[in-house]
């Protein structure tokens, strides 16, 4: 379902009880900005990670930012998406708390609002 975007580990083989994926050398989410500032190159990065997840037709638009990989070249991956399919979700609840433990949920927000207004709009639609 992923093996065509770059946002998501390539799947080398899978069984009944293992999957083995690519590894993926990087920072996760929160441990990043544990230590760095939000800045605009992840703050796209987390809008392409979602407008990917919703392309590849995840369902659970969302995920915890420990799941959510910094490489060592800035790209943006999700290295779990064993609950991708289970339930549909637009608002990015877990992402967006992540970021306000850190206090940079306003500062995403404005930003999506700014340069996503309609992904924006969308948000705020289904968080009612």
């Amino acid at each position: 379902m992923a093996q065509i975007n770059s946002h998501f580990p390539k799947l080398y083989t899978f069984g009944e009880n293992y999957i083995v994926r690519e590894y993926i050398k990087g920072i996760e989410l929160d441990k990043f900005l544990s230590t760095n500032p939000l800045n605009e190159n992840i703050s796209q990065g987390i809008i392409e990670l979602y407008e990917s997840m919703n392309s590849v037709g995840y369902r659970r638009l969302d995920a915890a930012p420990f799941h959510i990989f910094i490489t060592t070249s800035n790209k943006i991956k999700l290295i779990d998406t064993a609950r991708a399919m289970k339930k549909k979700v637009i608002y990015p609840a877990l992402i967006i708390k992540g970021l306000d433990d850190f206090g940079y949920k306003k500062e995403f927000l404005n930003y999506v609002k700014c340069n996503k207004p309609e992904l924006y709009e969308k948000w705020l639609k289904s968080k009612q």
